[in-house]
């Protein structure tokens, strides 16, 4: 056998050339990995994100799915539709006179330039992990999700139309922060001057936690109704028929906060029982207002695996 036909071979008895060939097919899995690593620590709910406290009963591609279809939906009502992407015929169309190597290298150029700039696009609606069960976290780039959330709510209250079969609630939220005091405050603080500062308002307090044991509910309540008052002496508690309802959402060490319109009228954005409530008959109205109460009474009796009762709060001054 000549020089030239002699192949070398490694201990598994393969040949050195698909060791190779191997060994590069290793390396490119082992950056994949490395970069699938890098965009999973992006897919978790931190400070700074506002969206929707999305939570369900199982079947959460189900509901991620329904959220974005919603979202998207009410969001371009509010905003139009959202910019549209140059298709690739466009993105890579050859401009007249050039050359076939010249051509090759603009189009590949230009693919390198679209792909990047899809893989930094910020899309409208992004689901991350909240850390909870059942309970998602739709992050947004858009300014006002309270706003898409109550035109959805209030399309849902009139039009008694199902619009998902796995969302349970879905809440704006206007700021995330870290599970401690003096964050929580800075936070409410700073949304509280565009809700509360200018005009008496009524509210009501709502906190909720999961997961965590070291926050105070009683320190979070007191301090938060003091800083509403001192924002106006006029804003009142008003635990039946709040104008804003201030939501407090602690999950693990991090927590969401929203300022929500007509919070308990629109059934605390849920979103089966907005569909399911029908208006009582006006012959029988003081009996069946009365079955109403009762089965208010019951929903609220009922604890969550997942999460604790809302429990309004009132001040002492009110």
């Amino acid at each position: 056998m000549s020089e030239a036909k002699k192949i070398k071979l490694d201990h598994s008895g393969k040949t050195g050339e698909h060791k190779g060939k191997h060994g590069k097919a290793g390396k490119r899995n082992y950056y994949a990995k490395a970069g699938e690593t890098a965009d999973a620590r992006e897919r978790f709910m931190k400070p700074g994100h506002r969206g929707f406290l999305v939570t369900c009963n199982g079947h959460v591609r189900d509901c991620v799915r329904d959220s974005y279809r919603i979202l998207n939906t009410f969001a371009d009502d509010l905003y139009g539709p959202a910019e549209q992407e140059a298709t690739g015929d466009d993105a890579i169309s050859k401009p007249g006179g050039e050359s076939d190597e010249e051509d090759i290298s603009l189009k590949l150029q230009r693919e390198a330039e679209a792909a990047g700039k899809k893989g930094n696009k910020a899309f409208r609606f992004q689901s991350v992990d909240s850390g909870a069960m059942n309970c998602l976290f739709i992050q947004t780039s858009l300014p006002d999700p309270d706003e898409i959330a109550y035109r959805l709510m209030k399309d849902l209250s009139e039009t008694k139309k199902h619009r998902s079969r796995f969302i349970l609630r879905m809440l704006p939220i206007l700021a995330v922060c870290r599970a401690n005091l003096k964050e929580i405050l800075d936070a409410v603080g700073a949304l509280a001057d565009q809700y509360f500062l200018k005009e008496p308002k009524t509210y009501a307090i709502v906190f909720n936690r999961r997961l965590n044991n070291d926050l105070s509910r009683d320190d979070v309540i007191r301090e938060v109704a003091d800083l509403i008052t001192a924002k106006n002496s006029g804003n009142k508690a008003n635990l039946k028929s709040p104008q804003l309802a201030v939501i407090i959402e602690v999950i693990k060490g991090l927590c969401c906060i929203g300022i929500l319109r007509e919070y308990y009228e629109l059934r605390k954005y849920n979103l089966t029982e907005l569909v399911a409530q029908r208006e009582p008959p006006a012959q029988n109205e003081s009996t069946e207002a009365k079955d109403v109460k009762k089965t208010d009474d019951q929903l609220e009796s009922q604890v969550k695996v997942s999460e604790e009762p809302e429990t309004p709060h009132e001040t002492s001054s009110a």
